[in-house]
């Protein structure tokens, strides 16, 4: 893909935009839309109207509906600041060109470009973009689309297999987080929304190698990893043993190979089963675990920048891997 921008950092720092404060800035935008399209830039006008079909969603969004938290989760990679700074003075052409961009990937990431009759790109294609996407020439718009699009499908698809073949064993001796472009990053959500709904259709040695690769950045990139096991653990079904197969998800975090930040300005890491092993340690000290968790992840964040984001994930993690181990997502 194009890169949008000449800034890459890691997943993180794609992340850390408040849902609140992106839909106020898009309010902003559609506040001031008329004296914007007096200037009779086509490059405005054009993102406006990508715009808007977000703009309408973005405050009808349902946090009970599991898309619409997705959809809801690749919004937030909307930059506040950098609207803000474009509703400043619409004439700078970085500033416009940056917005146009992100507004039209997050709008097909969405699901919102309706005027666009887009079709899906089919397997062929998708795999000849996995395999040569930096010599191929193709539609960011109907590559982002085509991933969301496939985020709807209730039934195995080539596609997503091919996708999933794309993820790599993580390192567990490297302690440096990779870095994306804004797109990139984007994309890489997309891609772990789309892996993480499907975790039910998977083999178990595919469940297992995403819960020990891809656990912590699926759940920074917005995943609702939780409502994915639990739909899997909760379910009755002849034959399935429940308790068996949460040991095995347990187990597998347990043998996890990620790494997660405990400092947020120079984001020096600690393997996240290392986190997990000690955390667990003081849960089963005596103490309520509410308190003990709250006071771990306040150990490890308290007084950084962006503690409340930080501590979010690590709050996840520690949730998801104590309900595993307890078995709170089992039939009652």
């Amino acid at each position: 893909m194009a890169e949008e921008s000449p800034i890459s950092h890691n997943l993180f720092f794609f992340r850390l935009e408040k849902w609140e404060d992106i839909k106020n800035s898009l309010s902003l935008l559609a506040d001031k839309k008329e004296s914007l399209l007096q200037g009779g830039d086509k490059v405005v006008v054009k993102m406006l109207g990508y715009l808007d079909q977000l703009f309408l969603g973005a405050h009808i969004y349902n946090d009970k509906n599991i898309f619409e938290t997705i959809d809801i989760s690749t919004a937030s990679f909307l930059s506040p600041a950098l609207i803000k700074e474009f509703i400043k003075d619409p004439t700078v052409q970085i500033l416009r060109d940056r917005l146009s961009v992100q507004s039209s990937l997050v709008s097909a990431a969405t699901l919102n470009l309706l005027e666009f009759n887009f079709e899906p790109y089919n397997y062929d294609e998708v795999a000849s973009i996995l395999i040569d996407g930096n010599k191929k020439i193709y539609s960011d718009l109907i590559f982002v689309y085509t991933l969301r699009a496939l985020v709807e499908l209730n039934e195995p698809d080539n596609r997503i297999g091919a996708i999933f073949t794309t993820l790599v064993p993580v390192d567990p001796e490297v302690q440096e987080f990779p870095l994306y472009y804004w797109n990139e990053a984007l994309v890489f959500s997309l891609i772990m929304q789309l892996v993480w709904k499907n975790f039910f259709l998977f083999s178990l040695s595919q469940q297992e190698f995403l819960l020990r690769n891809y656990l912590f950045s699926a759940i920074v990139s917005g995943v609702p990893v939780e409502h994915w096991i639990k739909q899997i653990l909760s379910s009755e079904v002849v034959g399935f043993d429940n308790d068996q197969m949460g040991r095995t998800f347990t187990k597998a975090i347990e043998g996890n190979f990620e790494h997660v930040p405990i400092d947020t300005v120079t984001f020096d890491s600690r393997k996240l089963t290392e986190i997990l092993s000690e955390y667990i340690g003081k849960v089963y000290s005596g103490d309520i675990k509410t308190l003990i968790q709250e006071k771990f992840i306040q150990g490890v964040y308290k007084g950084q920048l962006e503690e409340k984001k930080f501590s979010e994930w690590l709050r996840i993690l520690f949730q998801l891997y104590y309900s595993l181990r307890t078995g709170e997502y089992l039939p009652k």
